[in-house]
């Protein structure tokens, strides 16, 4: 699978790109990146973690469940690495749509 990507804009006004791919064990991998920064093709990378702990099917995710209706703090030291609820329903629904 070739990396699969979206773009989710935070209320802070900052963009993120939002990876899908595969790590060696064929895990999904999610991965989020700033793109105000051009580290990278995608942006400056902020985080990465497995689809099914966002999807909280793992038993890693607190409370065990998704991140839908949640949003997450993708980097607790800066305060503009985190998404909304609504982002995180759509990065949910791009998942779940792709795996």
């Amino acid at each position: 699978m070739l990396n699969q990507m979206i773009r989710v804009t935070n209320d802070k006004n900052i963009t993120f790109s939002v990876v899908l791919s595969k790590d060696k064990k064929d895990q999904n991998l999610v991965s989020f990146y700033d793109t105000r920064y051009d580290h990278t093709q995608y942006g400056q990378f902020v985080g990465r973690y497995y689809a099914n702990t966002l999807l909280g099917l793992d038993g890693w995710s607190s409370r065990g469940s998704s991140i839908r209706d949640r949003g997450l703090n993708l980097h607790g030291g800066i305060d503009d690495w985190s998404i909304n609820a609504d982002n995180a329903n759509h990065v949910v629904d791009f998942i779940e749509g792709k795996i």
